[in-house]
């Protein structure tokens, strides 16, 4: 930015290395260059800047295409103030004395200059083209369109400018435009997407079946194998069963054997035991029998005493009773109930009996 600095009525100004000053005096150019420095009078003088640099200019166009869709054109001139004296006459670049700062806005003239120089070009060409091919093609074809219109333009050697370079930033319908040009490739793009996804699945399930194969092959295979092991099982226990059957089968005939000679051996020895017991039990039998018959003979011959003893002493107490008196009968009667009592299940005692006892007794008193 230039600097300027008052000192009374003198003034310095100093620019910076890409601002081209143009010192005017009386209404004549009496100095010119870029980056000075010097002292002046105020009341004299009037001073323009021009930048030296590259300038940048971005507009936008809303223009239509052939088929009268909306378009939106952004783009951008980079440009340069060759000739600063032409520009300092068809811009104004005054700047103020005291500040250094630019009276007017010359760079946003020279930004609607650029607008209106490439306003032909994007107009003429969209007017021939249609949205999408616009859409898809247009910003390199207006570019290189923009840059040939200016390179014959004889406004900006005039106007003492240059190109330095045109870029096409971006052409662009609206957005409901847009969302209806992106919906082809987006539903295209989605496709591919699925069919990627079906494809995918496509092999998961095909490599699913072939493991699936595998797997049903492996256990086929081992149900084989497994079936074999079990004939071979079967058969070993077969031969097992056959070799123990003829192992039990030996050993039962021996034991049968063992058996018999043993069955045969106890029934020659249960034989003689029975003979030897029967000949015993003869033995005893006749012992038994004739100690029956002894015991019997003893018990006979036992009894016929007794009786004989028991009738001599009921003979001699009958004797003894028939001489006895009647209290000695009544004492010996009672004694004799007295001593069977215990025996006795039923007694009966007739008045006529106890009267002729008590009479005798007293009978026997009196006398």
């Amino acid at each position: 930015m230039t600097n300027i600095r008052r000192i009374t009525w003198a003034g310095h100004l100093r620019a910076e290395p890409n601002e081209y000053i143009l010192h005017y005096r009386k209404g004549r150019l009496a100095r010119e260059g870029a980056g000075l420095a010097y002292w002046f009078n105020p009341l004299t003088a009037a001073v323009a800047k021009v930048p030296v640099d590259d300038c940048e200019a971005t507009f936008i166009h809303h223009e239509r295409s052939a088929d009268m869709q909306n378009l939106v054109v952004q783009a951008t001139v980079i440009y340069r103030f060759s000739k600063p004296a032409l520009a300092a006459k068809r811009l104004n670049f005054t700047i103020d004395l005291h500040t250094g700062a630019w009276i007017d806005q010359p760079l946003e003239k020279a930004a609607a200059f650029w607008t209106a120089r490439t306003l032909g070009p994007v107009r003429a060409y969209l007017a021939d083209v249609t949205l999408p091919e616009a859409v898809r093609a247009g910003a390199e074809r207006m570019t290189n369109l923009i840059r040939a219109s200016l390179a014959d333009d004889p406004e900006l050697d005039s106007m003492g400018l240059s190109v330095v370079g045109v870029q096409v930033v971006s052409v662009s319908a609206t957005a409901e435009l847009e969302k209806a040009l992106q919906t082809p490739t987006r539903e295209s793009m989605q496709q591919k997407a699925d069919e990627a996804v079906f494809a995918r699945r496509a092999l998961a399930v095909e490599n699913e079946r072939a493991i699936r194969q595998n797997e049903l092959a492996t256990e086929v295979e081992l149900a084989k194998r497994q079936e074999a092991l079990i004939e071979q099982r079967g058969a070993n226990h077969m031969r097992e069963v056959q070799r123990k059957a003829e192992a039990d089968l030996a050993e039962a005939q021996a034991e049968a054997r063992r058996h018999n000679m043993h069955t045969e051996a106890e029934a020659e020895r249960g034989r003689i035991l029975t003979e030897a017991e029967a000949a015993q039990m003869h033995v005893r039998a006749e012992a038994e029998a004739e100690q029956t018959r002894m015991h019997a003979d003893g018990q006979a011959t036992a009894t016929r005493l007794m009786g004989e003893a028991n009738a001599e002493a009921d003979r001699l107490r009958v004797e003894a009773w028939e001489g006895a008196s009647a209290r000695t009968q009544m004492g010996l009667a009672m004694q004799e109930l007295a001593r069977h009592i215990k025996t006795i299940g039923h007694l009966n005692i007739t008045p006529n009996v106890l009267g002729e006892a008590f009479q005798k007794m007293l009978s026997e008193e009196l006398n």
